[in-house]
């Protein structure tokens, strides 16, 4: 997905507030792949502070 300040384009809302995806029914593999609170993802969530 196209990135615009560490952010994916096709998100939509406040990241830590509420969020949705714009793409969701065509999103690609690589967000397909993303499974909320897997491993990645609560690396991830840890590293920006929203643990």
């Amino acid at each position: 997905m196209r990135c615009h300040d560490n952010r994916c384009s096709a998100l939509d809302g406040t990241v830590g507030s509420g969020t949705s995806c714009l793409v969701y029914e065509i999103r690609p593999q690589v967000c397909r792949d993303c499974l909320p609170g897997d491993g990645e993802c609560l690396e991830a969530r840890a590293a920006y502070g929203f643990v």
